[in-house]
C-alpha cells in the first residue's frame, strides 16, 4: 500500500512538472522591422506573422509605455500603434537634426539613441526629443548595428560595426552615460527586446539569422531560435501591458494571461484526477485500520 502511495505521488509529480515546463515556455514578441512590416514573432521557433503595413520608410525601433505601443521612424516621426490591428496614430517629430540610431524604453519612459550617440529622452505625447546626456560613446553615423531596450532599470543598448561583434551597453536612463558589459559574442544585431528577465537579440545579414538569449546583464547570449524573417529593428513582448516596468515582461509569464492550451488543461485534469485517487486511497486506509 505504501509503494502505490509512493507511485502516485511521484506521478502527480511528474503530472504538475509538465504543467510548469508548458506555462514557462516563451511567448509572442510584437516586433517592428526596419522597412514598414509590424507584426509578432515566435521566439522559441523564429516564425513571424504580419499584422500590418506602416505609413512610414523604415523604422528605428519600438518600445511600450503606459500601455501603449510606440515607434520611431528614420525620418524622426513617432507614433503608436494597436498591437491587434496594427493601425498606427502619429504623435509628432522629434525635432531633432540627425537620425534616430536606436529607440526603446519602458517604465521610465520613451528614448532616443542619435547618430552622434547621444541619448534623449521622447516625451511620448508631443513626440519631442529632449537630450539626457553624452553616452561617451563614439557617434555610430550611421555605420553601426544598434539596438535599445529596457529591463526596468537600465537602459540595454547593442553597437557594432558592420561584420563584427556587438558590444552590450548598460545606459544610464538619467545621465545617459555607458556602461560596456562586454561583447556579445553576435554579429550583425539589428534589433533587441527585454523578455521575462532575459535580453533578446534579432540577428540580421548572416548565412543564418537567430535570436539569441542571455539573463540580464550577461554576455554569454546562445542561440534559442532561427528566425524565418530579417532586420527586426525591435521587439516588445505581446503582452506588454501586464507589466510596464520594462521592455517586455520581467517578472510574469508571457502565457499568465492567456487561455490554457488543451494540452496544458489535460495535464491539469489528469494531475486534479490523481490527486483526489490519492486523498480516497488515503481516507480508506484510515478506515480499514480503524
Amino acid at each position: 500500500m505504501l509503494d502505490l502511495v509512493q507511485n502516485m505521488q511521484i506521478c502527480l509529480l511528474m503530472v504538475l512538472i509538465g504543467v510548469s515546463a508548458l506555462r514557462l515556455s516563451a511567448g509572442s514578441i510584437d516586433v517592428v522591422f526596419d522597412d514598414n512590416r509590424f507584426g509578432t514573432i515566435d521566439d522559441t521557433t523564429g516564425s513571424f506573422s504580419q499584422i500590418s503595413t506602416l505609413p512610414i520608410s523604415a523604422a528605428g525601433g519600438i518600445a511600450d509605455f503606459n500601455g501603449q505601443l510606440y515607434l520611431d521612424d528614420f525620418a524622426n516621426n513617432v507614433m503608436t500603434v494597436d498591437p491587434v490591428t496594427g493601425q498606427s496614430t502619429y504623435i509628432g517629430n522629434t525635432g531633432l537634426a540627425t537620425n534616430v540610431g536606436a529607440f526603446g524604453g519602458g517604465s521610465a519612459g520613451l528614448f532616443e539613441v542619435d547618430y552622434s550617440s547621444n541619448l534623449y529622452s521622447i516625451n511620448s505625447t508631443t513626440g519631442q526629443a529632449t537630450l539626457v546626456g553624452a553616452t561617451g560613446l563614439t557617434p555610430n553615423n550611421g555605420l553601426q548595428d544598434t539596438s535599445l531596450s529596457f529591463d526596468g532599470t537600465n537602459l540595454l543598448y547593442t553597437a557594432g560595426g558592420f561584420g563584427q561583434n556587438d558590444e552590450l551597453y548598460l545606459l544610464n536612463a538619467v545621465t545617459g552615460i555607458a556602461t560596456d558589459l562586454g561583447s556579445t559574442g553576435v554579429t550583425g544585431i539589428a534589433g533587441s527586446a527585454f523578455v521575462d528577465g532575459t535580453l533578446e537579440l534579432y540577428q540580421y545579414g548572416q548565412p543564418v539569422n537567430n535570436v539569441f538569449a542571455a539573463p540580464d546583464g550577461s554576455v554569454n547570449f546562445t542561440p534559442v531560435a532561427q528566425l524565418g524573417t530579417q532586420i527586426i529593428d525591435g521587439g516588445v513582448a505581446a503582452n506588454f501591458g501586464a507589466d510596464s516596468a520594462s521592455d517586455g515582461i520581467s517578472t510574469v509569464d508571457p502565457l499568465t494571461a492567456r487561455t490554457p492550451e488543451p494540452a496544458t488543461q489535460a495535464l491539469i485534469g489528469v494531475g486534479l484526477t490523481a490527486l483526489g485517487m490519492l486523498r480516497l486511497r488515503k481516507r480508506r486506509t484510515v478506515e480499514k485500520s480503524r
